[in-house]
């Protein structure tokens, strides 16, 4: 159609789909995210307490929900004290979500804590030091970029969408994906460096 425009949200993707053939870049648009509402974020310090470490989306395989457990149990087991947070839930008519089932096997998990679906971002973001997120693929994920606005540090996966979610080594950590040892040396180094974790949190701002 000659009127028609594909909206992309990383470059990975429209390199993928230029190579394919299937799109034209003369009528393709790059937005990088959906953006957030700046003004919402307010309570840039970090509370005081042991570090929380948040995982905020649908509960889905692929967004590196068993990943994000997994490294939890290996800190644990290191005897490194933190919190570890589940915000969010199922999504039923997806084919990789958690069921039932799996999610009340997660709630009787003494490493991690469940906190339900969350309506308050800003809030949830500034009772926590680091935000996790490692997903197997994203477009550009909005978590990451209200965890910048937040003020906080970021460790996510080096995939698409992920990896410009950030400044690596600036204002987050990139890890490979599907490795939670990997993930957990740096969720590690970011709970016993909290001078970096907060300069990176800045930067991220």
């Amino acid at each position: 159609h000659l009127n028609q425009k594909i909206i992309v949200q990383n470059n990975d993707d429209l390199k993928m789909l230029v190579g394919w053939g299937v799109l034209d870049i003369l009528k393709s648009k790059l937005f990088k995210g959906s953006g957030v509402m700046i003004t919402k974020f307010i309570n840039l310090k970090e509370i005081e307490g042991i570090p929380t470490v948040c995982f905020a989306s649908r509960f889905l395989r692929d967004k590196g929900i068993y990943e994000f457990v997994s490294a939890a149990r290996l800190i644990k087991k290191r005897g490194i004290k933190a919190r570890f947070c589940l915000a969010g839930d199922i999504d039923i008519n997806n084919p990789t979500s958690l069921n039932i089932e799996e999610l009340n096997n997660l709630k009787k998990d003494k490493d991690i804590e469940i906190l339900g679906y969350q309506k308050d971002i800003a809030y949830l973001y500034s009772q926590s030091h680091i935000i996790c997120l490692p997903s197997y693929r994203e477009g550009l994920p909005k978590s990451l970029i209200e965890a910048a606005a937040a003020s906080r540090a970021v460790v996510t996966t080096d995939v698409p969408g992920c990896r410009e979610a950030i400044i690596p080594n600036k204002t987050g950590l990139l890890v490979p994906v599907k490795d939670p040892e990997k993930l957990a040396d740096a969720l590690q180094w970011l709970i016993e460096h909290p001078q970096e974790r907060i300069a990176m949190g800045k930067a991220g701002r």
